[in-house]
């Protein structure tokens, strides 16, 4: 990578791993809290069931506008067609989510159904068609915070936004409304952050443009990478689905904090997905694209292995510190919830490649078939091995992705990857059937052992990125 390039990228990954850490920092200090006010897992499980169901509607609602906005903010550099671009992606998302919102209301029943496998909650799916609403605008009318890299205004919503969620969701629970304290709290905090983002970026939107022939481009974008999305959501939300109808809702309060506190991850997801994006799509016509993005995958996989290795060291420690009664089975899930978003990180990195060369259905393809692995393992596993089963069945779905994706790539030399990142693959595969069948102190054993391999094959590369940023910290300073 270039100086200039090499900056951008540490700098955006360490700035938004700061953010969202700061943004995260509240979800899990109240964690343990609302634990002890809401002690029936079932009633939290329930509450994961609208957050399941708010991420389904978003994802039809949303139509892959997010995505195909930021692809075609950066085609050209006039002012007045970004605001175009904009404009129109914001239209298309207001009727979109304004047509799934009714239709979640109109079959309310059924949904509870299938997602709560009773219809008697019904209101929680009410409650889900208004969250849906709302998180598909706020998604389009924050995203020129996004697209302009303002880091230090997503630190000011995300820990304004958590703050505001928390205090009334407490509030709510202690006047009785139970596991709908969480709901409003939830919905209250989301109007907040619409009406933020609005006024904030106002100025990058009016509603009086809509071209059609970009709406057209945008949905060519968009509208492929709705499945793929929709196979996100079912990565993260059919394993509660089936545990639900399988095991019981008092699992899926279990498997959901183990869930929760694996989410401390997404600090390393979130801190790549908010500064890649921008990153990926402004490099994106670099002559060296290839072997930038090569370089990429590769420390990210590295640094994955070493999160989760860490990770699974200290897991028995924090479940056991922090939580009491049912919820502290969650520490059966949660190597295996930790390592999957970090699996995405690397797909979404290699399927960027796709998305350049506007072939994002090629990346539905990959994805579609860790999905079916994901799908038949949760089917066979959750009987025999419960939640643990679901978990692992999560991360192989992931790992299957990731190997198609890799394996496409390679052929059409959008990707380059190295035989040292391969046995370094190979070696964490060991390691984690081992942790599955036997829990112990080797295993933590093991975990420290692969740590230092993955320092010893990637040293000279952390030197060099280490003196990069010492010599741009110099120039800065002169």
């Amino acid at each position: 990578m270039s100086q200039n390039r090499t900056k951008l990228f540490i700098e955006n990954f360490l700035a938004y791993g700061t953010i969202n850490a700061l943004d995260k920092i509240v979800p899990l200090i109240m964690l343990p809290i609302v634990t002890r006010l809401i002690t029936d897992t079932g009633d939290y499980g329930r509450f994961e069931m609208f957050n399941t169901i708010v991420g389904f509607g978003g994802t039809f609602a949303v139509l892959g506008m997010y995505d195909a906005m930021f692809r075609e903010y950066f085609e050209k550099n006039s002012l007045e067609y970004k605001k175009i671009v904009t404009s129109t992606s914001a239209r298309i998302v207001f009727f979109s989510a304004l047509l799934v919102t009714f239709l979640l209301i109109i079959f309310s029943r059924i949904t509870s159904q299938l997602f709560l496998n009773t219809s008697e909650n019904w209101g929680i799916v009410i409650m889900a068609a208004m969250g849906t609403f709302l998180s598909a605008n706020r998604a389009i009318i924050s995203a020129p915070t996004r697209i302009k890299n303002q880091r230090s205004i997503y630190v000011f919503s995300g820990i304004s936004y958590s703050f505001i969620y928390y205090l009334l969701a407490i509030i709510f629970i202690k006047l009785g409304f139970n596991y709908y304290g969480l709901i409003y709290g939830n919905l209250i905090a989301s109007c907040y952050l619409l009406l933020f983002f609005y006024i904030l970026n106002r100025k990058d939107f009016n509603l009086n443009l809509f071209n059609i022939k970009v709406a057209k481009e945008l949905l060519k974008i968009g509208i492929p990478l709705v499945p793929c999305f929709v196979i996100y959501w079912a990565f993260n939300s059919m394993d509660k689905i089936m545990i639900s109808h399988i095991i019981g809702i008092n699992a899926v309060g279990i498997y959901s904090i183990g869930a929760k506190v694996a989410s401390v991850s997404m600090f390393i997801y979130a801190a790549f997905a908010g500064g890649w994006q921008y990153f990926a799509f402004s490099t994106m016509k670099d002559k060296d694209q290839v072997e930038l993005t090569s370089k990429v995958f590769e420390y990210l996989g590295v640094l994955s292995v070493i999160a989760f290795c860490v990770a699974t060291i200290f897991d028995d420690f924090v479940f056991t510190l922090f939580f009491t009664g049912d919820y502290v089975l969650g520490v059966l899930v949660f190597p295996y919830l930790f390592l999957s978003p970090l699996m995405l990180m690397l797909f979404q990195t290699a399927g960027n490649q796709l998305l350049v060369v506007k072939k994002s259905y090629l990346s539905t393809l990959t994805l579609a078939i860790g999905l079916i692995f994901n799908l038949v393992l949760n089917y066979y596993f959750i009987p025999i091995y419960g939640i643990k089963g679901a978990a692992l069945a999560t991360l192989v779905g992931y790992a299957c992705s990731v190997v198609s994706i890799v394996i496409l790539t390679i052929k059409m030399q959008l990707l380059h990857i190295k035989p040292r990142f391969i046995n370094l693959a190979i070696i964490i595969i060991l390691f984690i059937v081992k942790l599955f069948w036997f829990d112990d102190i080797w295993s933590n054993l093991f975990a420290i052992l692969i740590v230092f391999i993955s320092f010893a094959l990637y040293y000279k590369d952390v030197m060099q990125v280490f003196k990069t940023r010492t010599r741009l910290k110099s120039r800065i300073t002169i």
